[in-house]
């Protein structure tokens, strides 16, 4: 019992985390935040059959069902729009093709489940649970093939949006070990479904496998939306270095002229700005150390813009942009150089 509400309160946290900062996400994350969502109803489910009800309810059953479908193909749609832009329209085509497939994958489980005796799906009073169970296998293994097919096309070089590192291993395995774990199920069910006792222990089984997909929920929930206060937190936490103060002109006012979307990277803020902050680019010129791309966030972060309108700029996630400042400052760091623009060097 225990588990089961640990299962569901984890899952509402997971997703409390994607739906507070979901106002300004990227097409990919509004696919992950629905993910969660239809996690954390199913966990609600589960627990209101486990314990809260005396019967199965055809009502939960088909839901079940319906949301289970749901979920196998989300993951297909997170993978497949990574890094894209897509209109407002093309989302909604996208999710009502979700659901029409998950409805109509759902009544041709029903057609398959009915008769005269019973009306349920995945249930021992289904005399065709077997054939239901050898859909949903081909189901799911059809989607996971799709699913492993957009993850591997998953390209970033080609754009600014980060897929590497926690981020990259959290959104893998998620989506893996769900498909994996909820394939499994059904092969299960061959095996044990006229044995009382696997029966508990598959069920107890799910309710491990559960846990782990909430922790995984919320490990990708932090780092696609909370990842600044991660930063701010181990910044809190790391040795203090005491610095020369540095001479600036208090006076001086940074303002970066708008480029109409012509600056992508370090190359483009080079020529565009290339008069308005020479003594800049300059600077950040001699520090060899920084890629591209860092340079390009270093020239960046004298101007103090909000992180919303640097992912609105470069079309990328907060989530990238956050990453991105993270991982200069730390490169900053271990070259023994200050953090903050004009990022003079520590002597030892």
């Amino acid at each position: 019992m225990f588990l089961s509400h640990l299962v569901f309160t984890l899952s509402a946290i997971g997703f409390i985390l994607f739906i507070i900062r979901s106002k300004n996400q990227e097409p990919f994350e509004k696919f992950l935040t629905f993910f969660s969502f239809l996690f954390f109803s199913s966990s609600g489910v589960w627990l209101y059959l486990d314990y809260y009800s005396d019967l199965p309810s055809v009502i939960l059953d088909y839901y079940g069902v319906v949301n289970e479908n749901l979920a196998l193909l989300t993951p297909i749609f997170c993978a497949s729009l990574f890094g894209k832009s897509i209109s407002t329209s093309g989302i909604l085509k996208r999710f009502g093709f979700i659901f029409l497939v998950g409805f109509s994958f759902a009544f041709v489980h029903y057609m398959i489940a009915r008769d005269d005796s019973n009306s349920l799906i995945f249930f021992n009073t289904n005399k065709n649970i077997l054939i239901n169970a050898s859909l949903q296998i081909v189901y799911n293994l059809t989607l996971f093939g799709l699913f492993l097919y957009y993850l591997n096309k998953i390209d970033i070089t080609k754009g600014n949006e980060l897929f590497d590192g926690v981020y990259k291993r959290a959104f893998s395995i998620l989506f893996i070990v769900y498909y994996i774990l909820d394939t499994l199920f059904f092969i299960w069910l061959f095996f044990v479904l006229n044995k009382m006792s696997g029966i508990k222990t598959l069920y107890h089984l799910t309710h491990v496998f559960n846990l782990i997909m909430c922790l995984l929920i919320i490990t990708l929930a932090i780092y696609t939306n909370w990842l600044s206060l991660i930063t701010r937190f181990k910044r809190q936490w790391q040795p203090e270095i005491v610095e020369v103060p540095i001479e600036t002109n208090d006076q001086e006012v940074w303002y970066l002229q708008d480029d109409q979307g012509k600056v992508k990277n370090w190359n483009d803020f080079k020529v565009f700005y290339a008069e308005d902050h020479k003594e800049l680019i300059l600077s950040i010129e001699q520090l060899d150390f920084l890629t591209k791309t860092e340079r390009l966030y270093a020239a960046l972060q004298p101007f103090n813009l909000s992180h919303k309108d640097l992912a609105a700029k470069f079309n990328v996630s907060l989530r990238t942009i956050e990453t991105n400042f993270y991982r200069l400052r730390v490169k900053l760091r271990k070259h023994d150089h200050s953090e903050d623009f004009p990022y003079k060097y520590r002597a030892k």
